[in-house]
């Protein structure tokens, strides 16, 4: 007797809200973190791995650093307090207030600045006087190295004649020399009154190829013709006829 056909057996739904039978659901993994750019893949040993032992084998310890040792770091330490001590006043400018003077019963108040001594100054003589206004008067033509002025005798001003340019230009400082001064003279109290001295000029001139100066110019002015004056620059071409004796070196003349 032939059995009827039986019909596929069909899969019965889970219950409600659960899962099936067969599989439970395994909660989502976290990605991977991703890999720095550029850095291999690390190698993926098997399971159990372990590196191989360091054939040196252990280190064995040795004695510390020195900078690890108690005196070490008091060292390093004081090194950084002097370096602090002389940084700071150079960024914070030391303040503007200057610095308390610190004094002690033992040594006494600081002492004082003395003021300076106070400087006499000497009366300048007659000689002095006339020779400071003669080189006043005399100027660029030449430098005053002596004025005497002995009592009821002659005046004598000695000077140097100023080299020039040229042969020529000297000449004129000379002649210049003598109206100057002996204006200067004229003007001073020395000549004022009856009893003018005379006046006696002694220019000296270092020659080319002499070692020292040498008088080239002598003049001798009397009383009279001190007083009588007329000692103006426009008049320098006649300094040496003006005076009463005259000795002129022949580099000089003319």
């Amino acid at each position: 007797m032939e059995q009827p056909p039986q019909e596929p057996q069909q899969p019965q739904p889970p219950p409600w809200g659960g899962q099936p039978w067969s599989r439970r659901q395994q909660p989502p993994q976290p990605p991977p973190a991703p890999r720095p750019w550029g850095e291999q893949p690390a190698p993926r040993q098997p399971w159990g791995y372990r590196p191989p032992p360091s054939p040196e084998g252990p280190r064995a310890p040795g004695p510390r650093p020195w900078y690890r040792h108690p005196v070490g770091m008091l060292l390093i330490g004081a090194v950084v307090l002097i370096l602090l001590a002389l940084v700071v006043p150079v960024f914070t400018g030391g303040g503007s207030e200057p610095a308390p003077t610190v004094t002690s019963g033992a040594f006494g108040s600081p002492g004082t600045t003395a003021p300076p001594a106070a400087t006499t100054t000497q009366p300048q003589t007659p000689e002095e006087q006339l020779r400071q206004a003669i080189q006043a008067e005399l100027g660029e033509a030449g430098d005053v190295t002596s004025v005497t002025v002995p009592p009821g005798g002659q005046l004598t001003v000695t000077w140097e004649i100023r080299r020039a340019g040229s042969q020529g230009l000297t000449k004129n400082n000379a002649r210049f020399g003598v109206m100057r001064i002996m204006r200067a003279i004229q003007q001073s109290q020395l000549t004022a009154g009856p009893a003018a001295p005379g006046v006696r000029l002694l220019g000296r001139y270092q020659q080319p190829g002499s070692a020292t100066p040498v008088t080239v110019v002598r003049l001798r002015f009397e009383p009279a013709t001190v007083a009588r004056g007329g000692f103006e620059d426009r008049r320098y071409l006649e300094a040496f006829e003006l005076a009463d004796a005259a000795v002129i070196d022949p580099a000089f003349r003319g």
